[in-house]
């Protein structure tokens, strides 16, 4: 009976730790996806500045 319960208790600490692991990668990829769309959004509105200023000097 010891035994069974510390074995059980060895696999409920390693889930808990792949758990944590998990859940600190998610975090990580939810942060680089938000930072893609920031550098996506600032390049967008840097090339539609530069082409408005473009159309300003033609005009």
């Amino acid at each position: 009976m010891i035994v069974l319960a510390i074995f059980l208790l060895i696999i409920g600490t390693i889930l808990i730790l792949i758990g944590t692991v998990l859940i600190v990668i998610g975090a990580f990829l939810i942060l680089m996806g938000m930072a893609l769309i920031a550098i996506a959004t600032c390049l967008l509105i840097r090339r539609a500045w530069k082409r408005r200023e473009r159309e300003k000097k033609a005009d």
